[in-house]
């Protein structure tokens, strides 16, 4: 429990790091490369982690939250997320999580930067989900539906860079579709 509380301090001191020496306000381009940065958010939310029915048997994993923006056609959106940047927390994704709170989802990263057309499925997930399946830019692609705790593998319209997964009717709700973009904190991707 110890090392959990200092890994989660540890965390906590170098996001507050990374905003100190990073952009001020929502948004930004960096005049050096053209790429629009947004800050990582620090906070949790209140009763997150009341979502997750880990069973007894399973090993807890930490996500680091951060906060992504989307650019859509009727303004900017800010969406919180749970990070999967790491093999195992990919491989964890949104299993034995039973809600989110509303404006918040799970981002994938992959740390090689590259393209990707491997599926998804919904194991050990006890809700329907929404995976909206974005380019390298952020642009959504695509958007698929994940049944509660069903195993057949959903695959993308086309190869893609990231995942944002959001419960069932959320994208609908938020007004997210097809075409409008993700933005990804700098300080999350691995370039």
């Amino acid at each position: 429990m110890c090392w959990r509380i200092g890994f989660v301090a540890a965390i906590g001191l170098a996001a507050l790091i990374v905003l100190a020496c990073g952009p001020a306000g929502n948004s930004s381009v960096d005049s050096g490369s053209g790429v629009e940065v947004i800050p990582p958010a620090t906070e949790r939310p209140a009763g997150l982690d009341g979502f997750l029915q880990l069973p007894d048997a399973v090993e807890p994993i930490v996500f680091p939250w951060s906060e992504v923006t989307v650019r859509r056609s009727t303004g900017d959106l800010q969406v919180g997320v749970l990070v999967a940047n790491s093999g195992t927390r990919r491989t964890r994704g949104l299993m034995y999580w039973t809600g989110l709170p509303p404006q918040s989802g799970m981002i994938f990263i992959w740390e090689d930067g590259q393209s990707r057309s491997l599926g998804f499925w919904n194991r050990n997930v006890p809700m329907d989900l929404h995976v909206a399946w974005l380019d390298e830019d952020g642009t959504v692609l695509g958007i698929t539906t994940l049944i509660a705790f069903d195993e057949q593998i959903k695959h993308p319209p086309d190869e893609y860079y990231h995942v944002l997964e959001m419960p069932r009717g959320r994208f609908e709700e938020l007004g997210i579709a097809v075409g409008d973009r993700v933005l990804i904190p700098q300080t999350l991707l691995a370039r």
